[in-house]
């Protein structure tokens, strides 16, 4: 909205519109900021990426993945010396962490059958 200034004193309306629009426009800007900051804290963003029920899932079967390979590894190797022992011991991690996260779902129905017949 374009203001046609004839005087002083129209002036100083405009210059007291303006103010007023930059303190609003402010206010607006550092309350979208405080969201954005609010928003990506890691906290939020973990609840955000869970609340997905695939995601969450997803991320449920790569930790029991994880935690099986780390497992495995310290199970059967130990605290491996050599350069060998290490690499294989992380080869084998890996591989059954992979085969752990692939395949929950049929281990879990597994286990659940055994906890069954056992108890």
């Amino acid at each position: 909205m374009r203001r046609i200034i004839k005087n002083s004193q129209d002036l100083k309306a405009a210059i007291a519109d303006l103010e007023k629009k930059k303190t609003i426009q402010e206010e607006i800007l550092l309350n979208d900021l405080h969201t954005a900051y609010e928003s990506l804290k890691p906290l939020n963003v973990l609840k955000k990426a869970t609340s997905s029920s695939t995601i969450r899932n997803g991320l449920l079967k790569g930790a029991i993945g994880l935690g099986a390979g780390i497992l495995s590894k310290n199970l059967i190797l130990g605290n491996a010396a050599g350069f060998l022992k290490k690499v294989v011991a992380n080869v084998l991690e890996f591989g059954v962490a992979t085969l752990v996260a692939k395949n929950s779902g049929k281990i879990k129905e597994k286990g659940t059958d055994l906890l069954k017949k056992m108890f």
